[in-house]
């Protein structure tokens, strides 16, 4: 997921699971925190963090309601995700575009900067690649007992 204007950019990759299939409390979420990377690019500096702060659920919850607001039945979506340490928000700013604004907590890294922000404007083509992309990860990553 590539989210940039003219001077930031934030692309977001979903790597693994946290644990493995057996791995942690088995009446927990556990089994299912995703790992996330970012890549944070500004003014010549890179950036690089992961984290373990998105539950499968709440990716298949995110797709769903960037669909819904693509199909046009909502004007906006914002994640309430568990871990605020990713967030986004998106929202219909005129025919066939979004404003998208998205965060990443940038915690584990020795550098100045401890937040990955971007706001930035999508198309509806746009749009229909980032749901292609999600609707791959919900299908790699399903929700396990």
């Amino acid at each position: 997921m590539l989210f940039q204007n003219e001077d930031v950019s934030v692309k977001l990759e979903v790597l693994r699971y946290e644990f493995p299939a057996d791995g942690g409390d088995p009446g927990s979420d556990d089994r299912n925190w995703l790992v996330m990377r970012c890549t944070y690019t500004e003014d010549g500096l890179i950036i690089k963090d992961t984290n373990s702060c998105l539950l499968t659920y709440e990716l298949r919850e995110m797709t769903g309601g960037l669909k819904v607001l693509q199909g046009g039945l909502k004007d906006a979506y914002a994640s309430n995700f568990v871990e605020p340490y990713f967030e986004l928000a998106a929202e219909r700013s005129g025919e066939g575009e979004y404003q998208v604004a998205v965060s990443f907590a940038l915690v584990n890294t020795m550098e100045d900067v401890d937040m990955a922000e971007v706001e930035c404007v999508m198309t509806d083509a746009d749009m229909k690649a980032l749901l292609a992309e999600l609707d791959v990860l919900c299908e790699k990553f399903p929700d396990r007992d």
